[in-house]
Formats: structure tokens, sequence, C-alpha cells
């Protein structure tokens, strides 16, 4: 398994995240999809990665997390344990991010701006693929936590995110976007760049092909292999 380095948690209405890269702790978060994505992306263009614990509709673990940390089920929702900071609002958590952990940078141009086709299309071209919790996953989750190694707009990688939130996995999203200081951890692994990539320290799977991963996550972690 490789070390993550910072760690915030992170909530998405489809995912309970947790945020890592070189100084951060713990943090939660929630998302209306689109509003998950802006999060997703500011992550990237950070190099922070992120422990994700997927909510699905149907999630009998990790909303239970956002309403004891919270007191609400209202995402994004954000807590930062190194300042003891929390927040909702998706853009007042992308400013936060650069704030805290952005060296002097500001957002990119249209980061905090949400737009249909780059946030509610993928989804509704995907009939709400990764919303739902799937009625055979298991219902104890693995001892150590999955790494799925990625960047943003990867449309494999988010195939491989919509299936691991349908199986309410918690997992460590690895953001390998360019000049990623993961991007060494990654070629170490797999012996190439190639994403998405998931390793799984419980049965010791380290595995590259979007379509390699799914059927491993099925198989693996559906209520039938137990």
């Amino acid at each position: 398994m490789v070390a993550v380095h910072r760690r915030l948690q992170l909530v998405s209405c489809l995912f309970f995240v947790r945020c890592s890269s070189s100084s951060l702790e713990e943090i939660p978060l929630e998302n209306g999809i689109m509003l998950w994505r802006r999060v997703r992306e500011a992550l990237t263009e950070l190099d922070l990665s992120a422990e994700v614990y997927p909510c699905p509709k149907g999630s009998i673990r990790h909303r239970e997390m956002v309403r004891k940390f919270g007191g609400k089920e209202q995402f994004p929702f954000l807590i930062d344990p190194n300042t003891r900071i929390s927040m909702y609002e998706s853009g007042d958590i992308v400013k936060y991010l650069f704030l805290e952990y952005g060296r002097g940078r500001s957002p990119s141009m249209g980061l905090l701006e949400s737009t249909l086709f780059t946030g509610w299309m993928p989804t509704i071209l995907r009939t709400g693929r990764g919303m739902t919790k799937w009625e055979r996953a298991r219902l104890d989750p693995p001892s150590e936590k999955l790494e799925l190694f990625s960047y943003e707009n990867n449309q494999y990688a988010r195939l491989v995110r919509e299936a691991l939130c349908e199986l309410e996995l918690p997992y460590i999203l690895q953001n390998v976007g360019a000049g990623s200081q993961r991007t060494n951890l990654l070629l170490e692994v797999s012996g190439s760049q190639e994403v998405p990539f998931l390793v799984d320290p419980n049965t010791g799977a380290q595995i590259g092909d979007y379509k390699n991963i799914l059927a491993y996550l099925f198989n693996t972690y559906s209520a039938a292999a137990t």
C-alpha cells in the first residue's frame, strides 16, 4: 500500500471523503454531483489526495458519520482537524482549500462556477450511476482502504469511482494530475503512468484497466463473495 501524506476528510452527497497530500490531517465533505466534482477539481489542482467514504442512497454507514460530525445531512460539508475549521458549501470549501493549502495560489478560472455540462450532464447521460448503493453490496467494510490512482476528467476513472460508491467502499483517492508528486508512486506500483489503477491491500491485488478493476470490485465485494 502506497503511503499517504496529507490527510483531510471530505464528504460528498455520493462520497464521504478524506483528503491528503503533505500537511493535511482530516476532513468530511459531501456533494450534489456537480458540487463534489468542483471540489475534486480543486483537490487535483492542489495535488491533494483524499480518503473517500462513499455515501450513496441507501448508505448504511457513512451518512450516519456525516450526521454525527455535522449535525445534519447537508452537503458538501468540510472539517479540518488541523485548523478546527468546519463548513458547508462547495464554493467555500474550494476557497478554504486554496487559502490554507494553496501557498498563495488562487482557484483557476471557472473552478468556482458550476455548469450543467461539466456537473450534471455526465451523470444524466449515465442514468444516475454511482448514486445508489448496490443491493448485493457487502455489509461489512474491508479492514483496509483500497487505493485508486486517478485524476479528474478521466472517463474511465469515473466508472471506477461509481462502482466504489455503489459498493460503499472507502478508498484513498490518489490524485495524479499533471506534475503530481505522486507520479513516481504510481510508476513504482504499476510500472506505468496509466490510470485508473487500483491497489487493494486486503487481497494484495494491483489492477490496471478499468474493465478488470470493475470485474474485480464486484466479484470481491458483493454479498455473494462472503
